[in-house]
């Protein structure tokens, strides 16, 4: 099970509180589904009855988030829906009333176990920079690696700049003015910054594994939903309006970065 920390807090009340009441539901849901004092079909039941709040709330929240970023003209919009329309469809994905009691459970079982893990690293790797996404693009600056991101831990400080660079390589080349196709060179680097990010966290892993970090499952966590984004670019769009596209592309890539290195990887203990 998944608890609702602070890790996960947006800081919008609203949004956070519906946050608190999907993970309360799902909790919910998987402790029933392990209650040995109720006969099975009365389990099976139970749940049913649970998973249609959860898919009706789940549907009012999506609705209230996003029409909240609609207003704020939050650049994440797109993206978001297009993960809320994913967790929509995992939950419409089963007919239960065709399924036997045993087989019902246990596919209830499994589906908790996937929608806990997908509003946790949605969450946070998504929610979080509600209404805190800056356009990096048109500040290079950003794009550089400061003092103000150090961890004190020499690896991990080192490939963060590396992964600073790569991104302020991609706006450089999105905004050459002289190079009329730009697309294959975009794919090169863009191909680089998930090689370089899978590296830079299997390393990071590592660190916090020696050191016996306590955060280190949420790191993990928040690793693999980064690593899966990246791996759903569609690199097609890329063509049909190369600066608008990557444009919107390094916002999100350096405001997740800066993110989560200034709210998690500085958490960090320096090894002694």
């Amino acid at each position: 099970m998944y608890q609702f920390t602070d890790d996960c807090l947006t800081g919008i009340e609203t949004i956070d509180n519906e946050h608190r009441q999907l993970f309360k539901t799902i909790n919910e849901i998987s402790g029933i589904l392990t209650d040995e004092t109720k006969s099975a079909d009365e389990v099976l039941q139970s749940a049913k009855d649970l998973m249609l709040t959860l898919k009706e709330y789940a549907v009012n929240h999506f609705t209230h988030e996003e029409n909240y970023m609609r207003e704020i003209h939050d650049p994440e919009l797109l993206r978001q829906q297009r993960e809320h329309a994913v967790f929509t469809e995992k939950v419409n994905s089963e007919d239960w009333e065709r399924m036997d009691v045993s087989q019902g459970i246990r596919v209830l079982q499994d589906m908790m176990e996937y929608l806990s893990l997908w509003l946790y690293r949605h969450i946070l790797s998504s929610d979080t920079l509600i209404g805190k996404m800056k356009a990096v693009h048109d500040n290079p600056v950003m794009l550089a690696f400061s003092d103000k991101y150090c961890t004190g831990i020499d690896l991990i400080d080192k490939e963060h700049m590396r992964l600073f660079e790569i991104l302020a390589d991609l706006n450089e080349l999105n905004r050459e003015e002289f190079l009329s196709d730009k697309y294959d060179a975009i794919v090169d680097v863009v191909e680089e910054l998930k090689d370089y990010t899978v590296k830079h966290f299997q390393d990071e892993e590592r660190y916090m594994e020696s050191i016996q970090y306590e955060g280190l499952a949420v790191q993990r966590n928040l690793h693999q939903s980064f690593i899966d984004k990246m791996d759903n670019i569609d690199l097609s769009d890329v063509d049909e309006n190369q600066q608008a596209y990557i444009d919107v592309l390094i916002d999100f890539l350096a405001n997740w970065l800066i993110n989560h290195i200034m709210k998690m990887d500085q958490r960090i203990p320096v090894k002694n």
